[in-house]
């Protein structure tokens, strides 16, 4: 009988480990494809933690290439903050945001052109950072970690690749 106990509790603790090692792993990574007539007009990535939807993506306008950072709460969320930053591990300075239509949003691009959005990129990949939502009483910080899984780094790449090209047909 103890060693049926004992199997029993040794099993589940190798079941729990997993979860245990899923716990330390903060974020869901997926790439972000957005087509018009089947060409790329917005090619990102995105993390899910906590629920949050946290979106990096370079999207075109015209002849232009711009970039927008957004925030999506969970479902149910009863209130946005009105401040909140993303940090991303060694990309200075951190990303401001503010609530904007039921999101929190990256205000100015115009005035943000100078940030070098690559390096944005490249570090929200490989080595992930925090969404801090401003409260009273205390920042609430949400990290998730990188790097991202290598599929979906090559989705971006072969997206970006696309919508960096020269028009194509008019479009």
């Amino acid at each position: 009988m103890k060693h049926g106990a004992l199997l029993l509790s040794l099993l589940a603790c190798l079941a729990a480990a997993p979860l245990a090692a899923a716990d330390r792993v903060a974020g869901s990574y997926r790439a972000v494809v957005e087509l018009d007539n089947g060409w790329p007009r917005g090619c990102g990535t995105a993390v899910t933690v906590s629920g949050w939807d946290i979106r990096v993506v370079r999207q075109r306008d015209g002849d232009e290439v711009n970039a927008r950072v957004e925030v999506q709460p969970p479902p149910g969320n009863p209130g946005l903050p009105v401040l909140a930053r993303l940090e991303v591990e060694q990309f200075r300075p951190a990303i401001l945001l503010v609530a904007q239509d039921g999101r929190l949003t990256l205000p100015g691009f115009e005035a943000d052109k100078q940030l070098d959005w690559a390096t944005l990129m490249r570090n929200f990949l490989f080595f992930g950072g925090r969404l801090v939502l401003g409260q009273i009483g205390g920042d609430v910080e949400l990290p998730f970690n990188g790097p991202a899984p290598r599929d979906v780094t090559g989705q971006y790449l072969n997206c970006a690749g696309d919508l960096a090209a020269p028009f194509r047909n008019g479009s």
